[in-house]
């Protein structure tokens, strides 16, 4: 009896982590190696820059950036909507993005296998730089679902003395930043899609 019940205890114990296990595809905060750390701290990556490992299951077709800003309790998509064609296969890459402030200029680099590609784009005029300004990246890894967003970065400028900064998974309830009246809230996406580019 005591066999039975141990066979029972372990058969549940198996079944609760088998349930809670990593998802097959995800994006995380990069984990450097000691060189590569080296070398990111000699070209400045320690400061700006926010790195994200990615592993896919060699279905994906494109991965997209996006970035909103927040009016009138929505998002309004300020530049994205095109991408990057992935090559068939492709299971593991690295995306860095680079910038101080959403609302200037953005450097945005993807690396799968071979494949590197980096962008430049925005504008360092048209905003108030008296204005306070908190920013909030994606800390944990990520479960990747086809075609669905995931908010890596959200940040809020304001001219309030208080700041609350939430986690990114708050980019879907963008009503939480409205309540709280910031002058300008920002947010930073990546989609991963089994479709060709159009």
């Amino acid at each position: 009896m005591k066999r039975i019940l141990a066979l029972a205890v372990l058969l549940a114990l198996l079944a609760g982590c088998s349930a809670e296990a990593a998802p097959s595809m995800y994006i995380e905060p990069a984990q450097l190696d000691e060189k590569e750390e080296a070398v990111a701290k000699l070209l400045g990556a320690d400061t700006d820059q926010h790195l994200f490992d990615v592993v896919l299951d060699g279905t994906a077709k494109t991965v997209s950036v996006n970035t909103y800003v927040l009016k009138d309790g929505k998002w309004e998509l300020v530049t994205g909507g095109g991408g990057m064609a992935l090559k068939e296969g492709v299971k593991q890459g690295r995306m860095a993005f680079g910038f101080e402030d959403l609302r200037g200029v953005c450097r945005e680099a993807v690396q799968f296998g071979k494949d590197f590609t980096a962008v430049k784009y925005g504008s360092s005029e048209g905003y108030d730089d008296t204005l306070g300004r908190a920013i909030s990246f994606l800390s944990d890894r990520t479960e990747i679902v086809y075609g669905q967003e995931i908010p890596l970065a959200v940040q809020i400028n304001t001219g309030l003395n208080k700041i609350v900064s939430y986690n990114p998974e708050y980019f879907f309830q963008p009503e939480e930043y409205e309540k709280l009246g910031y002058e300008h809230v920002y947010a930073l996406t990546v989609t991963f899609s089994q479709e060709t580019l159009s």
